[in-house]
């Protein structure tokens, strides 16, 4: 009688402990080689492009079990979207010289299950350099103005220079250099390099010859028809096709090879001297220059831009384009 009682005791506990239903043994650690990923996304993007990234498990082995995760490993850093996924995503930067970014995908079991050496894979893009990189995009925008040959004075400590500029054909180079002009960024600068037969450039250099410092560099509208003749005010820039910021230059003379011929040639033309402002150019051209602080052709005596004003506009009283002109 004794151990008939003891059982039907023990049997409602085991009940009670499994919840009604038979203990199922632990779920096995899963096989990390059956989880090994494969990563693919396109070769190479350009900036801006949206690069897809896809993990793919072999055949058999059901997605829904294992958890995603993906990494970069070199290259600039970017943004990855959905990175817990097997399908992520990313934009390409902008980037100042050609790139290769490289991506590692991780993949766990569902529910957390660690190893030592995750199942993983990796994958690279090579980005494009951005020809456009470090540019000042804000010119580029509409201005409301709408007077297409505005006139600038610039006033200088040897006579006045009156210039017309034509932005109906460089748009960007007329605003960037707008700009500077009403910042009053001009205003006691130097004429820092004059070549007789050539031309006289100023525009970046305070009168102890220090460089000032500028905006970004802006797009260079070299290929927009004007030629770099007589009279002709233009970007000064570097052996970089896009790199002009403040410094400008007029020619003294007919410049045929600092015009535009092929993609990545010439120097954007942007107005013309009016008047008889070539007069002062042609003095300014004849001073003594020496090598000063490492430069060539500086003035012995400082040429100062003592400021540089708006004036008006010659729209509607004779103005037009200077390729119209001779």
């Amino acid at each position: 009688m004794m151990r008939l009682a003891l059982l039907s005791v023990a049997v409602p506990l085991a009940l009670l402990v499994s919840g009604g239903c038979p203990l199922e043994p632990p779920a096995e650690t899963p096989d990390p080689a059956t989880m090994n990923p494969r990563a693919t996304a396109a070769t190479t993007a350009k900036v801006g492009d949206t690069v897809a990234l896809r993990a793919r498990l072999a055949d058999g082995v059901d997605p829904a079990n294992v958890t995603f995760r993906w990494f970069q490993t070199y290259g600039r850093l970017v943004e990855i979207r959905n990175a817990d996924t097997a399908d992520a995503s990313f934009v390409a930067p902008s980037l100042p010289a050609e790139q290769m970014l490289r991506f590692r995908v991780d993949v766990t079991a569902s529910g957390g299950t660690m190893f030592e050496d995750p199942p993983s894979d990796t994958v690279a893009v090579t980005v494009a350099a951005d020809p456009d990189y470090g540019l000042d995009e804000s010119v580029e925008e509409e201005s409301d103005e709408d007077d297409p040959y505005p006139q600038v004075r610039l006033v200088t400590s040897m006579g006045s220079i009156t210039v017309e500029l034509d932005r109906e054909n460089a748009p960007l180079t007329v605003n960037n250099f707008l700009r500077y002009v009403d910042d009053g960024f001009y205003d006691g600068t130097l004429f820092h390099r004059v070549i007789v037969d050539f031309v006289i450039q100023g525009g970046g250099y305070d009168e102890d010859l220090e460089k000032k410092e500028t905006r970004p560099p802006i797009r260079n509208e070299a290929d927009n028809g004007l030629k770099n003749d007589r009279g002709t005010i233009a970007m000064a820039r570097t052996n970089v096709y896009d790199s002009a910021t403040s410094e400008f230059y007029i020619n003294v003379v007919d410049n045929d090879s600092l015009n535009y011929t092929t993609p990545g040639t010439g120097y954007a033309v942007f107005g013309r001297v009016i008047g008889d402002g070539m007069d002062v150019v042609d003095e300014i051209a004849e001073v003594e220059t020496a090598a000063q602080k490492g430069m060539q052709d500086v003035p012995v005596e400082n040429v100062i831009l003592r400021r540089v004003e708006r004036i008006g506009s010659s729209n509607g009283g004779g103005g037009g384009p200077i390729t119209d002109r001779n």
